[in-house]
């Protein structure tokens, strides 16, 4: 024809128009799988994140020896979930209680008093690993390193 835009090819415009959307939203069904795997490992780490303040007011429940006298949370966690099992990485200040070798009778009076021990407070990271069981996140293993 002259140069003039017809019915025909408008709608042949618009029918590319209209289809983009359909693609982006394609695109989007796609990416609310991952959008829902996301918010499902965000919610587990958010229920091991909860779990932590109580298992760490149990030092004995961690397993990490007698000396172990009480472990306080520093501002600092990593947690990664993945399939089922999860892994933490806690820095935290560890205080210990070691017994004072036997050296004569002022060390036994002492023990007689409750007494006869080493405090020392250490700074160090527990590195812990959780395991989910019927829906619900249960403690596994811990220990400290330096």
């Amino acid at each position: 024809m002259n140069g003039k835009p017809t019915r025909r090819s408008f709608f042949g415009h618009a029918g590319a128009a209209l289809a983009a959307p359909l693609a982006a939203t394609s695109a989007l069904a796609a990416g609310s799988d991952d959008l829902a795997a996301r918010l499902a490992r965000l919610e587990d780490a958010n229920a091991i994140r909860a779990l932590l303040p109580a298992l760490l007011g149990e030092p004995a429940r961690l397993r990490l020896g007698t000396d172990v006298r009480s472990i306080a949370a520093d501002h600092h966690e990593t947690i990664d979930v993945a399939d089922g099992t999860a892994s933490v990485r806690l820095d935290c200040t560890v205080e210990r209680a070691m017994p004072i070798e036997s050296c004569g009778t002022l060390v036994e009076m002492a023990r007689l008093q409750g007494d006869g021990i080493v405090k020392r407070t250490e700074r160090r990271v527990l590195h812990g690993r959780f395991v989910k069981r019927n829906g619900i996140w249960e403690f596994d293993n811990a220990e400290l390193r330096t």
